[in-house]
């Protein structure tokens, strides 16, 4: 019988078992270079992966669960390696490194497995996937605003709306400075407490430059795509709409100033079916029609209590804790009429203002020439973008000549058309200047530059507004002789001719006089404003 084959070929398996670990235990040194080395390698990937994840939780993005294991077993990985060297230098710093054999074969084994193991995490497709791949939306972001009076009933209106299954699109309007940016962004932060099964809230700004290049980069944004910035606009919106056709969205669009092609955008129309949402805001009613709005909103002014609080925040309570100063401020909070941005405007601007007599010539110089109070240019600049939208200039002419009531003046619908025939604005006496001149009231509602009277036949301007028309007949303020405005002023003798000539419009309306003596030169009076 011949054993010495089966002999030969079992030395030949231990020896083959034996020398590798021998050569382990002898190179135990060179493995744990090659292991540190290893670990560089793979922390460099996991710090570069973890920047592009940082970066992207900014723009509400979150790790997939997939990414998520990676970085935790990259942790663990570099835990042992650490472990290991630090095992390798007490041995050394004790003089025993390299004479127990056996530790030395044990630690060449952990040594191999956990070098196999940091291979293998390199080797993974996740360091190569897009990083949208890797990530998942954040279902909200959240967006800085300030605290917000009086907007609880809107906010409680538009969850119910949102609640009901036919509204898609709701159109929130109101006159600038209002309240609608904020409400919109207070709408946006209630879903990081509520309850929702929104896959994503998205916020983008309009403004009116409409820019569709603009709110895709917006929502791309937020989606987590990237493009180049030559890249085909058609490129893009496919893009958007591939992504959003797959989600349940609420997309929130602040500023809209015209009705907007949802199609050329990307962003799939809101339906029964999708479940998703569109909510705007805007300065004029009409462009809820033109967005196709199921439901139209309009932000009210603030009542009186609530204007007081705004007022009384922004000023201060050791100011107003004054009973002289409180009497003079009841009265600029009345005059501010419940306009957020003028209470905030005016209250910053009175803040410092600790004597009696600077607060009554600020009243002063509110009823004169308020664009002299700092500040309130501001806010009738923003005014003017509304005033600068209005359609044609038979609108501005129509809406600059009611300024020339007083103050709370209910201003009849029919007097007013018949001045605005008489002043020509309405077409030639062949038109039906009636209809007209209702079309006009109509458009300036809309506009929310006029407002319902406490009469059907009626209509009224909010004080803020009509200091702002005077601000735009007097050439924003450069030339205040253009208009002679002494409205209820409690007059019984006409202003002296010469005060008349620079006047291109007089208002003496409201007062007890009984004749005019003397005559203004004659000048030429064509020119409107």
């Amino acid at each position: 019988m011949d054993v010495v084959s089966p002999l030969v070929n079992l030395l030949t398996t231990i020896v083959n078992y034996i020398f590798p670990r021998v050569d382990n235990v002898v190179n135990l040194d060179q493995s744990i270079h090659s292991l540190e080395g290893a670990l560089v390698e793979l922390t460099e990937a996991r710090d570069d992966l973890k920047k592009q994840v940082d970066r992207a939780e900014l723009l509400g993005l979150t790790c997939t669960n997939q990414v998520k294991g990676w970085l935790v077993r990259v942790q663990s990985v570099e835990t042992e390696v650490r472990s290991i060297t630090q095992d390798v230098e007490n041995g050394r710093s004790n003089g025993c490194c390299g004479k127990n054999y056996c530790s030395r074969y044990k630690l060449s084994g952990k040594v191999l497995r956990i070098l196999s193991a940091i291979n293998d995490l390199k080797g993974k497709a996740i360091l190569d996937v897009n990083l949208a791949d890797g990530l998942l939306l954040v279902p909200v972001v959240e967006i800085p605003t300030r605290p917000a009076i009086g907007i609880e009933l809107m906010l409680k209106s538009v969850q119910e709306l949102l609640k009901e299954v036919n509204t898609g699109i709701i159109g929130i309007y109101g006159i600038g400075g209002i309240g609608k940016t904020t409400l919109l962004k207070s709408i946006n932060n209630g879903f990081l407490t509520l309850e929702h099964d929104f896959d994503v809230v998205i916020w983008a700004v309009v403004s009116k430059e409409l820019v569709v290049e603009k709110i895709q980069q917006a929502i791309g944004v937020r989606l987590g795509l990237s493009w180049d910035e030559n890249q085909f606009q058609e490129l893009r919106t496919s893009r958007i709409y591939s992504v959003m056709r797959r989600r349940k969205f609420l997309l929130l669009l602040d500023d809209v100033w015209e009705g907007l092609d949802f199609e050329k955008i990307g962003v799939p129309l809101p339906s029964r079916e999708n479940g998703c949402k569109v909510i705007f805001t805007t300065r004029s009613m009409d462009v809820c029609s033109d967005m196709d709005a199921n439901c139209k909103l309009k932000v009210e002014f603030l009542n009186e209590r609530q204007s007081w609080q705004l007022f009384h925040e922004k000023v201060g309570r050791q100011m107003m804790d004054s009973t002289v100063i409180s009497a003079y401020a009841d009265t600029i909070v009345r005059k501010c009429g419940g306009l957020p941005l003028a209470l905030v405007t005016i209250g910053r601007a009175m803040a410092n203002k600790q004597t009696e007599e600077e607060w009554k010539y600020a009243i002063e110089v509110l009823n004169k020439s308020p664009s002299e109070l700092r500040g309130m240019e501001d806010v009738f600049t923003l005014l003017k973008f509304s005033y600068d939208n209005l359609e044609n200039d038979i609108l501005r002419l129509c809406f600059l000549y009611c300024s020339l009531f007083p103050e709370d003046y209910p201003i009849e619908k029919e007097q007013i058309i018949e001045y605005w025939a008489g002043e020509g604005f309405l077409g030639s006496a062949g038109d039906d200047v009636h209809t007209i001149g209702h079309a006009i009231i109509g458009s300036l509602k809309v506009a929310c530059f006029l407002e319902n009277g406490e009469e059907e036949t009626q209509v009224k301007m909010h004080d803020v507004v009509r200091s702002f028309a005077l601000w735009v007949a007097s050439g924003g303020g450069k030339n205040g002789a253009k208009i002679l405005m002494q409205a209820s002023s409690g007059l019984t003798e006409a202003p002296a001719a010469e005060n008349w000539e620079a006047a291109q419009r007089i208002s003496l309306l409201d007062n007890e006089i009984t004749e005019i003596s003397g005559t203004p030169s004659q000048r030429d009076t064509k020119e409107h404003w």
